[in-house]
């Protein structure tokens, strides 16, 4: 696996998480209205700080792993982008995720994101898979993956339980 550096966008950075980055995180994941489809529901701070220790040791490891996303304008954080190992009917996939503070959403930035950690999959991991899953209600995630050109493979029950579109991009 190829360490992941900055990856840099015309308007953001993607790097991995820092021992700073825990506030904004914490406001990222613990926002109700940001985690709607999450799996988990928002984040505690002890949670938070959990995950945000566990994406900074898989990154120092050259792991897959969510980075932060920094606004060059602002040089604040965010977001989140990046990778979750998933087991999808006994196959090892890699799926991407993307989430945005509420300011920062309706501007394409997700899409920027996503993109920019699509091709780091493709050309620098040398992966010709990438999945999303994505709660077949959540409209706004399933036009970010289409943009990236990710196709709806197929609806299935996530955890037997959430309904979720697999969406697979393909090099």
């Amino acid at each position: 696996m190829n360490d992941i550096t900055d990856i840099k966008t015309e308007r953001l950075i993607l790097r991995p998480f820092q021992n700073g980055d825990f506030e904004k995180a914490y406001q990222l994941f613990s926002d109700p209205i940001v985690m709607r489809f999450s799996l988990n529901g928002p984040y505690s701070a002890e949670k938070c700080k959990k995950f945000i220790e566990q994406c900074m040791l898989k990154s120092k490891n050259n792991e897959p792993s969510l980075l932060a996303v920094i606004d060059k304008k602002s040089n604040q954080l965010i977001g989140s982008c990046g990778f979750f190992p998933q087991t999808i009917q006994g196959m090892a996939e890699l799926e991407l995720g993307y989430r945005l503070l509420t300011d920062f959403w309706g501007k394409g930035l997700a899409t920027e994101a996503a993109m920019a950690m699509k091709s780091h999959a493709f050309n620098e991991m040398g992966l010709t898979r990438l999945i999303s899953l994505i709660e077949t209600e959540n409209i706004a995630s399933v036009r970010v993956a289409e943009k990236n050109d990710f196709k709806l493979e197929k609806e299935m029950l996530y955890d037997g339980r959430i309904a979720v579109g697999l969406y697979v991009a393909i090099r």
